[in-house]
C-alpha cells in the first residue's frame, strides 16, 4: 500500500486575522477511507476545500500520486468533489446528470455504457429517466456519488457525505459507502462533525481543533486510547477522573476511593478516562466489596435505550455514566432509579490522558 499517496505538507490558511489552518501533516494512502472530524470551525471543511482546489492554502503542498496539484485548478485535478448539497441539475434527468462531466470525452454509446455500470453499481438503473425533484434524499446522495464516481477519479472528497439522510437511511448508507470504496479502490477523503459516521466509515481518521490536528489513527485506537482530554470528551461518552499518587496507591477526591492501575503514572497528578461500557453495574447486596477500582453510588438518572440502559450514578458530588447492555432480565439488572449499586472496573479498562 503507497502510504504517499496524498500527502499534505505544512498546510496553513488564515482569512484575514483568522489562522483556519496551521501547519498541517498527513500522508494518506491508497484505496484509504480517510476522515476529519472536528466540531464547527476546526478547519476541516477549508482543508477539505484546499484538497479540491477551490482555496489556495498561504503555504505548503498537496501532492497526489507523486504529482503536486498545489497550484492546479479543480478541474484540471485527478479528483472529484461531493458537495453537501449534492449540486444536482434539476433541469435534467439522472442520466444526464451522470453522464455531464464525461460527456464531452467519449461517444454517446462509450457514455451509454458507463452510466449502465455506475448506476447498477450504485442501484439507480430503474431512475435514468427521473428528474432530481422526483428523488427521494438517497437517492440524490446516490446520483450525486455516481456523477463523481463515473470519471474514475484518484481521490473523491467529500464534503458531509451523509448529513442530508434521516438516521435510519445513514446507517444503511454507512454500510454501503464502504462496500463501495472497497470494490472500486479509490481513495476517499470526508468531512464531518458526526463522530458515529466517522466512526463507522474511515480506516484512519484526524481528530482537528482550531486549525491543528490533535491525532490521527485507526477510529479504535482513537476511542480506546485517546492521547488528549479533547479527543476523550469529543468522542463517546467519557467519564473523566482526576488522580494522584498518594503514599503507594492512586487516589481520586472527587470518587473518595483508589484506583489500581495497570501501569505507574509518569506524573503525580492526571485525568482518566473510564468509558461507561466498561464500569460493571451490580446489586450491593450481592456484591463483594473490593478496595480498589469499585465505589457504590445512587441511580438518579435513568435511560432506556432499547440494546442497552444508561444510568448516571451520584457518588459525593460527581456523575459517573455507566452502560448496561441488555442481555439478561434476572433481577440483578434493570435498576431502578434511587437504588444504590456497586461499580467496579479492570485496571486495563483506565486509559491515562497525556494532557
Amino acid at each position: 500500500m503507497d502510504k504517499n499517496f496524498l500527502v499534505i505538507e505544512n498546510i496553513s490558511k488564515s482569512f484575514g486575522e483568522n489562522k483556519v489552518l496551521e501547519n498541517i501533516n498527513l500522508n494518506i494512502s491508497k484505496s484509504e477511507f480517510f476522515g476529519l472530524l472536528g466540531s464547527s470551525g476546526s478547519g476541516k471543511t477549508t482543508l477539505l476545500r484546499i484538497l479540491g482546489g477551490f482555496e489556495k492554502p498561504d503555504t505548503g503542498r498537496v501532492i497526489l500520486d507523486g504529482v503536486d496539484i498545489t497550484n492546479l485548478e479543480p478541474f484540471n485535478r485527478p479528483l472529484n468533489y461531493m458537495f453537501q448539497s449534492y449540486a444536482l441539475f434539476p433541469h435534467l434527468n439522472v442520466f444526464n446528470n451522470l453522464a455531464f462531466g464525461i460527456k464531452e470525452n467519449f461517444t454517446s454509446k462509450e457514455i451509454e455504457i458507463k452510466v449502465k455500470d455506475i448506476s447498477e453499481l450504485l442501484s439507480i438503473e430503474n431512475l435514468l429517466n427521473r428528474r432530481i425533484k422526483q428523488l427521494s434524499g438517497g437517492e440524490q446522495q446516490r446520483v450525486a456519488l455516481g456523477r463523481c464516481l463515473i470519471k474514475k477519479p484518484k481521490l473523491l472528497l467529500l464534503d458531509e457525505p451523509l448529513a442530508a439522510l434521516d438516521k435510519k437511511l445513514r446507517s444503511k448508507t454507512q454500510l454501503e459507502l464502504t462496500a463501495l470504496q472497497k470494490k472500486l479502490k479509490i481513495t476517499f477523503v470526508f468531512v464531518t462533525h458526526d463522530q458515529e459516521e466517522a466512526m463507522s466509515l474511515s480506516d484512519r481518521m484526524a481528530i482537528m481543533k482550531n486549525g491543528l490536528i490533535l491525532e490521527c489513527s485507526s477510529p479504535e485506537e482513537i476511542y480506546e486510547n485517546p492521547k488528549s482530554l479533547y479527543t476523550a470528551k469529543f468522542i463517546g461518552i467519557a467519564n473523566i477522573i482526576e488522580i494522584y499518587k498518594k503514599d503507594e496507591n492512586y487516589y481520586s477526591d472527587d470518587l473518595d476511593i483508589n484506583f489500581y492501575l495497570s501501569k505507574d503514572l509518569k506524573k503525580t497528578k492526571t485525568n482518566i478516562l473510564l468509558r461507561p461500557e466498561k464500569i460493571k453495574i451490580q446489586s450491593i447486596n450481592n456484591s463483594k466489596i473490593y478496595p480498589f477500582n469499585s465505589f457504590n453510588g445512587e441511580i438518579i438518572e435513568k435511560s432506556y435505550l432499547g440494546s442497552f440502559t444508561r444510568y448516571e450514578i451520584k457518588i459525593n458530588n460527581k456523575i459517573i455514566s455507566v452502560l448496561d447492555q441488555n442481555f439478561n432480565s434476572n433481577s440483578n439488572y434493570n435498576f431502578p432509579i434511587g437504588e444504590r449499586v456497586l461499580c467496579s472496573w479492570e485496571k486495563e479498562s483506565i486509559k491515562i490522558l497525556e494532557d
